[in-house]
């Protein structure tokens, strides 16, 4: 379904989405603004079937997401909606929403997409495909500035992660949401009942493939704004030291907590 500006889809959550609370989780936000994108960009002949005819690839560098105190649960009916609303050289900046059936937002944000040449893994310019890809830069949400990642923090936890095969893609690398699902493994269950995510921000800085060791290290940093609010940085490694991810995660308490029964009933 598209307007003037936007390409939406309609999904429904499944297991797969939720956490212990039947709650969507973050990582299934990236989920579905991958998949929207993705959609989005084959209705445009752009997809990476497409590209990959002109020896192309789609990759992601950055996404940054914001949640609101609502978010959606298990078999809800969610609204994704992407569009496409900035172009430099080298970056292409798609924005995306996702609210529930009754249009509540509940988390909203945009990646920083890139081509690279296939046979030599460099950047190149968007410059052939501008005449298929419309631009909306009227509708940015955010300022695409690249958010600086703290580094100085407090190390409360490290842990290895093999990567095995449901770790991959179609391209054979580890996909964009593992590293942020090894990063949600160093959050306890009574954390995640009591807070809820209010920011993300995630840097993909180099691929991974099958049988690598990542190492992941929690620290959290410093606050000095709002009483209550924790922030985390976590740093995931190649087993020789070159970074592979950074996701930055930002927490508020949980101001909304219903009964799952009850709204699964209602609906």
């Amino acid at each position: 379904m598209t307007n003037t500006n936007k390409y939406t889809l309609q999904y429904s959550l499944t297991a797969a989405d939720m956490d212990t609370r039947y709650r969507m989780t973050p990582t299934a936000v990236l989920l579905y603004y991958q998949d929207c994108w993705a959609r989005y960009m084959g209705h445009l002949h752009l997809a990476a079937f497409d590209v990959i005819k002109q020896n192309l690839l789609w990759i992601i560098t950055e996404f940054n997401a914001w949640f609101e105190p609502q978010t959606a649960y298990w078999a809800d009916d969610i609204e994704v909606s992407v569009w496409n609303s900035e172009v430099s050289t080298l970056r292409l900046y798609a924005e995306f929403e996702v609210r529930t059936a009754d249009k509540t937002r509940i988390a909203y944000g945009y990646g920083c997409w890139n081509l690279i040449d296939v046979t030599t893994h460099k950047l190149t310019p968007f410059t052939p495909l501008l005449p298929q890809l419309p631009i909306f830069n009227e509708t940015t949400s955010e300022s695409h500035k690249k958010r600086r990642l703290i580094q100085e923090g407090t190390l409360l936890q490290e842990l290895q992660h093999v990567v095995n095969p449901i770790n991959l893609d179609f391209n054979g690398h580890v996909n964009n949401r593992t590293y942020l699902g090894i990063a949600m493994q160093s959050a306890d269950e009574p954390f995640m009942d009591a807070h809820a995510i209010r920011c993300l921000t995630i840097h993909w800085h180099k691929e991974s493939f099958l049988g690598d060791t990542l190492v992941c290290q929690l620290h959290l940093l410093p606050n000095d704004t709002e009483k209550g609010v924790y922030k985390y940085l976590h740093t995931i490694n190649h087993g020789d030291g070159q970074m592979a991810a950074q996701v930055y995660s930002e927490w508020g308490p949980r101001t909304i907590h219903i009964d799952i029964s009850e709204h699964a009933n209602r609906n």
